[in-house]
């Protein structure tokens, strides 16, 4: 019997309340202990008022409890149903929870009623046999419907937010063949119930469409407005911007570029500004510059960043606090806290703003203005689409571009290097000798990596490196040398040196100590793809980590959404910095200038690469094809763009 067969309806139930904060006090011990108690009755005991519930969570957690199944029910009603039809073995539990929260009140009805609504969160054949077996026909226009959002969730789950239709048309052919509605007919019913939007000569999920659509129009409202001023806010003359511009710059042990300067004022001039740098450029320099004009006149610079890391690294390079986009987010629709025009919200890392990140930001963003700091060269986000990249690039985009290295960010050789990389020029590069500040290579067969890997790593810790100094950034998950067998290796070599080590409930490969890096948004917890720490202690089924220096309390039900950390992939780590970063390099599909110079930049001091020469030198003369991803928002913002330039035109001429 495998374990996914013996799920069932009251531990899915236990599942929900452990994990939705309207059950306070009933975290995944309370929950196992409630479920063991009442089995497939614990919903019915909850919904009585059950004295022994209290008995066994407390008076406190009960009350909670007693009232959340209220107001839960709805989401309580779904999983039932996913359970009574036989689907939540296929579903999984995780899933089934996420589903059952999406539809609220309306979730039960629109299901029974289009069971094809499940292919927005599970693969196209579960949701196929799913449906099918609930007496859905093989020409069903619900299903046709489904298919053609299938693939282009496929699409999206690659990053893209649009698709030919040609591509389409095939893969509908692919996945219901002759059985099913034509390709042509299949599409004209998705984009003719709105499932699926045609824009030019793309055809795109409504979701993104929407996100893609709004965020064109208002980043275009944003380029073109002043900040909002009123009785309390007033406007800032040139002179006086001037004047502090000119205090901050005296304030510096180094004078200021002309484009440094000119990226303090653009972010009072305008609503939305892009601060666009490269490595070693001085983007720090102007944004601390905003942050120090923004104070001299009363308005609040609201300084975050994707990861918790860069939200570090930010507070220290400002001397302020700076938050991560998804605590501001929590906060946010919380109330706990709101932007008005005295705010201007400064986020540090922007090409890691994925299309839904963005969008919900500037949905938040009321009468506040908003400063995008990023670096153009590094790699694309994480997540579906492009924004900063494409502000880059779009010509309406009130932006400074910072494009050279400025002597007192060169110290240790890392910003030179970078830029070589950049301009697909190979550098010189030293030989490693332990610790010191620079770019150094060792040649290594790609079998002998993990063996260089460590000793490397014990030559630094012999110069007198901490353990969180050093990161290891790699191209894949495969190979003698890739980021699984990394991890594999110093998980098994900590195991060793303390073999009674507590592990993760049903994770095997991750034990107390280990480093460990979040995969997937959680918004109500404050975690983001990508977000790091470590496992601190190990309670039974209760896991105690720190992650992007929050404390959190993980369950069984979490191992899924954690992977060792001793090595990460070069996506996830972006927005953060380390002191030292050792990064194999052998020729993979992933390697490419893009990717190296994103992974050298990691690093504040030093970077050793290891591998083989010719895989480096290829990767660094190669073009990059990173960026090429298939979106409209470039289309789109070139659409409003022209439309505002033309309603501007127009005013004038009536001025006239």
């Amino acid at each position: 019997m495998t374990e996914l067969s013996r799920i069932n309806a009251p531990s899915a139930f236990a599942a929900m309340i452990a994990k939705d904060r309207a059950f306070r006090g009933i975290g995944p011990a309370k929950a196992a202990a409630l479920d063991a108690r009442f089995g497939s009755e614990l919903r019915a005991a909850l919904e009585s008022r059950d004295p022994a519930v209290a008995e066994l969570v407390g008076d406190e957690a009960a009350v909670a409890a007693f009232a959340a199944v209220q107001a839960k029910a709805a989401e309580a009603d779904v999983l039932e149903w996913l359970t009574g039809c036989g689907a939540l073995e296929a579903v999984g539990i995780p899933a089934a929870l996420k589903i059952a929260r999406c539809w609220g009140h309306d979730g039960l009805s629109a299901l029974q009623a289009n069971p094809y609504l499940l292919t927005a969160f599970l693969a196209w054949p579960v949701v196929d046999r799913f449906a099918q077996s609930l007496g859905g026909a093989p020409d069903d226009s619900r299903r046709a419907v489904a298919v053609v959002e299938a693939l282009l969730y496929r699409r999206l789950d690659a990053n893209h937010t649009a698709t030919w239709p040609s591509y389409v048309a095939q893969g509908v052919e692919g996945l219901i063949g002759a059985t099913g509605v034509c390709a042509e007919r299949a599409i004209d019913l998705a984009v003719t119930q709105g499932a699926v939007v045609a824009f030019e000569s793309w055809l795109q999920p409504s979701g993104a469409a929407a996100m893609e659509a709004f965020l064109a129009n208002r980043l275009t409202a944003l380029s073109n407005e002043a900040p909002v001023v009123d009785l309390l806010v007033r406007p800032i003359t040139d002179s006086e911007l001037a004047d502090a511009i000119a205090d901050y710059e005296r304030s510096l042990p180094y004078r200021a570029t002309e484009r440094q300067r000119a990226a303090i004022a653009l972010a009072f001039r305008f609503r939305l500004s892009v601060l666009a740098g490269y490595a070693g450029s001085g983007k720090t320099t102007s944004l601390r510059g905003i942050c120090e004009v923004a104070e001299r006149f009363g308005r609040q610079p609201v300084l975050m960043a994707l990861s918790g890391r860069a939200a570090q690294r930010m507070s220290e390079s400002t001397g302020r606090r700076a938050m991560t986009i998804a605590r501001f987010l929590k906060d946010f629709r919380s109330e706990r806290s709101a932007l008005t025009n005295v705010s201007i919200v400064v986020i540090d890392e922007g090409s890691m703003l994925d299309l839904p990140t963005l969008w919900r930001i500037v949905k938040a963003l009321g009468k506040a203005s908003l400063v995008l700091v990023g670096d153009p060269a590094q790699l694309p986000p994480i997540g579906f689409g492009l924004t900063f990249h494409v502000l880059c690039e779009h010509p309406g985009a009130p932006k400074t571009v910072l494009d050279r290295v400025m002597r007192q960010s060169a110290d240790s050789g890392i910003p030179s290097i970078a830029e070589a990389i950049r301009h697909g020029r190979e550098p010189t590069l030293s030989a490693f000798t332990g610790r010191e500040d620079g770019v150094s290579f060792i040649d290594c067969k790609e079998d002998d990596a993990l063996d260089c890997i460590r000793e490397v790593g014990l030559r630094l810790r012999a110069d007198g490196m901490n353990r969180d100094a050093m990161q290891i950034v790699a191209a894949v998950k495969a190979g003698p040398a890739g980021i699984t067998a990394i991890n594999t290796v110093f998980h098994r070599m900590r195991r060793k040196l303390k073999p009674t080590v507590p592990l993760f409930p049903g994770r095997p490969d991750i034990a107390e100590s280990d480093p460990v890096i979040w995969t997937r948004n959680d918004h109500e917890r404050g975690l983001m793809n990508g977000s790091m720490g470590r496992v601190d202690r190990i309670d039974g089924g209760t896991v105690h980590a720190t992650i992007d220096g929050t404390s959190q309390q993980l369950s069984a039900t979490d191992g899924q959404f954690l992977e060792l950390a001793y090595a990460i992939s070069v996506h996830k780590s972006q927005g953060s910095q380390w002191p030292i970063i050792i990064i194999p390099v052998f020729q993979n599909r992933l390697l490419d200038r893009t990717l190296l110079y994103t992974a050298i930049t990691r690093a504040s001091r030093q970077v050793i690469l290891l591998g083989d020469p010719h895989a480096l030198q290829k990767a660094i003369v190669k073009p990059s094809r990173a960026l090429e991803r298939a979106l409209t928002l470039k289309l789109r913002m070139a659409e409003a763009h022209n439309n505002t330039t033309q309603k501007q035109m127009g005013s004038k001429r009536w001025a006239r």
